[in-house]
C-alpha cells in the first residue's frame, strides 16, 4: 500500500514515457467527446424526422376516415 507521506520515485525516461501515454490518452478522449456530441446530435435529427414521419401518417390517418365517413354517408 502507498502512503502519500512517502515520495515515490520514478526514472526520467518513465516519466516521459508517461506523460507521452497520458498525452495521447487525452486525445483519445477528446475525439470520443467530439464523437459522442456528433451522435447526439445525429440522434435528435433522427428524433425529429421520426415526429414528423408519425404526425403526417396521423395525418394521412384522419384523411382516410374522414373519406371512409363521407363514403358511408
Amino acid at each position: 500500500m502507498i502512503n502519500e507521506s512517502n515520495p515515490v520515485f520514478v526514472k526520467i525516461d518513465k516519466y516521459k514515457e508517461i506523460l507521452e501515454i497520458i498525452g495521447v490518452i487525452e486525445k483519445k478522449m477528446d475525439g470520443a467527446r467530439d464523437l459522442l456530441a456528433d451522435i447526439e446530435e445525429l440522434k435528435q435529427r433522427e428524433d425529429e424526422e421520426l415526429a414528423s414521419w408519425h404526425g403526417s401518417l396521423e395525418e394521412i390517418n384522419h384523411k382516410l376516415d374522414v373519406i371512409k365517413d363521407e363514403l358511408h354517408e
